[in-house]
């Protein structure tokens, strides 16, 4: 209770009660999400959510484009290459009057897997701007291992398969002796746009499910841009 309490109190009086210590400086960090939104004529569309996070500058979130609701392709919402690449634009723009540089690098996480106009309107945006940019998607999967022994799968294992990824983002925690959950840990699947070092990536997933400074548990099943872009939609 005292550890829940005085985390709330620092962070309220605009401390910041933990960094990452293993994230990249100067990379942009990018969640985006999409939210069921009924306009005044009644018509159902889409808002796009955009939170960016960096070890240099504060969090912050940009809504995007109003996304038809036809505009869908497997069941699951998508940016156009204009809606991506403004949207990108938006986000370099802001994050450099934040920082005062661009960024050396952007990662883009998504819940859904990247479309091709998406990926050429997030490339247009990054040309001649950032460097480097990684576009990586994350979802849910009923995929489950079972250790031998007593402990659950630990939290930071990657199980890969020919192209396909796994990461368990919960898990045992050796260091707390315990699986902090009530069910078996499910990993989350993740894969990229082009290619790039899934084990790297990985590890910048864990870094950022430990960043969220709303709650005092330290850790979380989803990396800090995606949760937040979900909180802000809603």
């Amino acid at each position: 209770r005292i550890w829940n309490i005085a985390t709330s109190i620092y962070y309220k009086a605009r401390g910041i009660p933990w960094r990452p210590h293993s994230l990249p400086a100067n990379v942009c960090f990018v969640g985006i999400t999409f939210h069921h939104m009924k306009k005044r004529s009644g018509h159902l569309v889409y808002a796009s959510v955009a939170q960016a996070y960096s070890t240099d500058v504060e969090p912050f979130a940009l809504k995007g484009a109003s996304i038809n609701h036809e505009q869908k392709r497997d069941r699951q919402p998508y940016l156009n290459e204009t809606q991506s690449q403004s949207l990108l634009e938006d986000l370099l723009r802001e994050y450099e009057k934040r920082a005062g540089v661009k960024p050396d690098r952007v990662v883009i996480h998504k819940t859904t897997t990247f479309q091709e106009e998406e990926v050429e309107g997030f490339e247009s945006a990054a040309q001649d701007v950032v460097p480097k940019i990684d576009m990586i998607w994350l979802r849910s999967t009923p995929f489950r291992i079972v250790r031998k022994g007593q402990e659950e799968p630990w939290r930071g294992t990657l199980c890969s398969f020919d192209d396909k990824h796994y990461l368990f983002t919960s898990g045992y925690v050796p260091w707390w002796n315990e699986y902090p959950g009530a069910h078996i840990p499910a990993p989350v699947e993740i894969g990229s746009a082009k290619p790039t070092d899934m084990e790297e990536r990985s590890k910048e997933i864990m870094a950022l499910t430990k960043m969220n400074w709303n709650s005092s548990d330290g850790i979380g099943s989803l990396p800090i841009t995606l949760m937040f872009a979900r909180r802000v939609g809603e």
